[in-house]
């Protein structure tokens, strides 16, 4: 009779979900692999430099999608619950948030204007003799920031001649709500004032409602007002996109936990008239579909209807985004002439994110050589942006519904992956599932204090940075 106690141990077979992730996992390793071989082999004349902070960026971000696959299958295998709760005292709470958003959002102004009475040189000085209005003005308006155009565009609209033709590279939601306000105000800084207050407000109300089902409603609090108070949400002051683009991306995220994806969609849209970036918005749109039919078909329901719900949805969040290529059909002749102008005039085209980063080491070390202030702290602050959003990402990855994550990769993807990036810092500050990120932090007293104290002093050396006139875009 054979002894128990020498039996071979038995170990136990892997579920097929177990054996979904593992696959995945190996695939997801083996492409990079490829992608980055690839790269290797175009690139011949690169340094062992190139090479190392190329392959490190990808390396990382592979890991942290690594992290995040478990709860990709989960959701495309219908087993991640995502329904809406609806917090207790959500309508209190949700204007008890906006009126400290605003109250934050007044203060943040007002410290900006003061902060550049003392840095701004003459330009200040004579801004602050002719009164509050001209110096609140010239204060936000840094002339080298795509503010200046969207005013432009809300007042003379897009053309065809030159200089102006340039502007067909940005997006219309904001212009078009400015010419609107320019009906009662008859003054676009005035206009684009108010509706960023005002959406300021919504989308950090918005940001509470949404991140509560997801990490709690203590931490959603306070990740309401920590979306606000990103480095790069300074610009949330000024007449630029930010707060629209925001409050629809929060909005859009509101409505696909409550699986109501049409309307996600709608808020997909606008985001897509608003930046480039919204229309990738249905990346959790997707996500969340699948799960759900996924469901239904597994508790024999009925799922076909779903489809068609899911399919629509999709369509209606490009109709920003095909909108915006409208205008440039109508204007310039061409769909895509916007990307003409990106190319020829803000030296911007699609690249690998890992080669992005590659050049800003290279051009931080000129920076470095030519002892240019104003580019050092550009490119150190987009080196932090990239490597710190990546990595917080792949620590909080298993805590985060994969409509969350997997848009912060495609996004990631897409707003890194371009040459000559100037705005790292300003496109990750609006991301949401950064921010919810970042809020799982806030479980604890002294963790809370230590996150927020690192985010107003990062808020306010960006702003003086801002305010110097220094490279901040």
């Amino acid at each position: 009779m054979e002894n128990p106690a020498e039996s071979p141990v038995q170990r136990p077979k892997k579920t097929g979900k177990q054996k979904a992730i593992l696959i995945s996992r190996i695939t997801l390793a083996v492409l990079a692999v490829l992608v980055y071989a690839k790269y290797f082999i175009d690139h011949p004349k690169y340094e062992l430099q190139d090479w190392l902070v190329s392959g490190a960026t990808l390396i990382i971000f592979t890991m942290a999608m690594i992290v995040a696959l478990p709860k990709l299958i989960d959701a495309l295998s219908g087993e991640s619950d995502t329904l809406f709760v609806k917090p207790k005292n959500s309508a209190a709470i949700f204007f008890a948030v906006m009126l400290g958003a605003l109250v934050l959002h007044i203060g943040m102004t007002l410290l900006g204007m003061f902060i550049y009475t003392k840095v701004g040189g003459t330009a200040a000085e004579n801004a602050a003799k002719q009164g509050f209005m001209k110096l609140w003005q010239t204060a936000w308006m840094k002339s080298n920031t795509d503010a200046k155009h969207y005013i432009n565009i809300a007042e003379n609209w897009y053309v065809n001649t030159e200089p102006d033709n340039l502007l067909i590279v940005f997006f219309p939601m904001l212009p078009v709500m400015i010419r609107f306000m320019n009906l009662l105000t008859h003054n676009s800084f005035i206009s684009a004032q108010l509706i960023n207050t005002v959406a300021t407000c919504l989308a950090s109300g918005m940001t509470y409602l949404t991140l509560t089902p997801v990490i709690g409603d203590k931490r959603a609090r306070w990740g309401a007002i920590a979306a606000i108070l990103m480095p790069g949400m300074i610009f949330m002051n000024s007449p630029m996109s930010e707060p629209l683009f925001m409050l629809f991306t929060v909005c859009c995220f509101f409505f696909i936990r409550k699986r109501q994806l049409v309307i996600a969609g709608v808020f997909a849209a606008l985001a897509g008239f608003t930046r480039s970036l919204g229309v990738l918005l249905a990346v959790p749109i997707a996500i969340e579909g699948v799960c759900y039919i996924v469901r239904l078909a597994k508790n024999k329901k009925n799922w076909q209807q779903q489809i068609f719900v899911l399919l629509l949805a999709l369509i209606v969040s490009t109709l920003g985004t095909i909108g915006y290529l409208y205008i440039n059909k109508r204007v310039s002749g061409e769909w895509l002439r916007f990307l003409v102008y990106q190319k020829d005039n803000w030296y911007q085209s699609a690249c690998p994110f890992f080669e992005t980063v590659r050049y800003i080491v290279r051009y931080l070390q000129m920076a470095f050589t030519k002892h240019d202030s104003g580019m050092i702290m550009l490119w150190i602050t987009s080196l932090i942006t990239i490597f710190g959003s990546l990595i917080l990402m792949a620590k909080q990855s298993r805590r985060l519904p994969a409509t969350y994550t997997f848009h912060y990769f495609a996004y990631f993807i897409v707003a890194t992956g371009c040459t000559w990036l100037l705005s790292s810092v300003r496109y990750m500050s609006a991301l949401l599932p950064l921010v919810a990120a970042i809020s799982l932090g806030f479980d604890k007293k002294w963790k809370t204090a230590i996150i927020f104290t690192i985010l107003v002093a990062c808020y306010i050396a960006y702003m003086t940075f801002y305010m110097l006139r220094w490279s901040v875009y």
